[in-house]
């Protein structure tokens, strides 16, 4: 099976992207059945076969964000979704990548290079152990793409120029040294960047980036923007969520749609 990490060749920039575009790309952290969930990061083993074959059946493709990119580059990417995972987290490999396997998909895996073998700390509780330095390679080894999701899971936004060059640079070369390849993706921890934190990345040989809520201006090979899946999204919901998925896009990044999302929250 290929997927991005099997090149090593430089590609061009993607550059920006218009809203018409934009891929659909799926946000996973943790496949686990646990007993609190405070920041709903957790989707069941069952939920998340029921996710992947409403895309089988649907006839669409789940891939790797360094083999979307790459499709987007040639004008093929229909009925490809990228997926991804932040974090890290150990059940990735015993409870989704054997159904990613299942239906011939495969997805990026987001690490945190410097808690590798180490838990969520960032998160303070529930604690939950991440992959190991073997496990992460018994990912790779089984077809699915590596990123970096910063050393410590720090917010991005406001360092020092030595501490972000930290963040982005030197996790991105852990992560080759681990793999014997380079490591072509990144996934801004919390979706938190700006513009330094963008050039950051692209200065330290990311070729992508993935954010969450990205402003529609922002949009390209360093601003992916990605929509979050949780327990709830069932299969009719991730129908409506599809659908909609470009309309919500371009409104949760405006600044009028982030003054609208507060709002709606003080009333909840």
């Amino acid at each position: 099976m290929i997927t991005a990490q099997d090149s090593t060749a430089e590609e061009p920039a993607l550059g920006r992207l218009s809203l018409r575009r934009v891929p659909l790309i799926l946000m996973y952290h943790s496949v686990a059945a646990v007993p609190e969930d405070p920041n709903h990061v957790c989707v069941t083993p069952a939920r998340f076969a029921e996710q992947m074959a409403w895309l089988a059946s649907r006839g669409l493709r789940g891939v790797s964000i360094g083999t979307l990119v790459a499709a987007l580059r040639d004008g093929r990417a229909r009925g490809l979704v990228g997926i991804t995972f932040d974090d890290g987290y150990d059940n990735i490999l015993g409870n989704a990548v054997p159904e990613l396997l299942r239906h011939h998909f495969t997805a990026t895996m987001f690490i945190v290079s410097s808690r590798i073998g180490g838990t969520n700390e960032w998160d303070g509780e529930p604690v939950w152990p991440l992959m190991t330095a073997g496990q992460v390679a018994e990912v790779a080894a089984a077809g699915m793409e590596i990123g970096s999701h910063s050393a410590t899971h720090a917010k991005l936004p406001g360092l020092s120029e030595e501490r972000l060059r930290a963040e982005v640079h030197d996790s991105r070369a852990r992560l080759g040294e681990l793999l014997g390849q380079p490591v072509r993706g990144f996934a801004y921890p919390y979706g938190k960047m700006d513009a330094a934190v963008r050039q950051a990345v692209r200065d330290a040989g990311y070729q992508y980036a993935c954010s969450v809520e990205t402003r529609p201006a922002d949009m390209g090979d360093m601003a992916l923007p990605r929509m979050t899946i949780g327990e709830r999204d069932t299969a009719a919901r991730l129908a409506a969520k599809k659908r909609f998925y470009r309309g919500y896009t371009a409104v949760v990044g405006s600044r009028a749609g982030q003054q609208l999302i507060r709002r709606l929250a003080a009333i909840a």
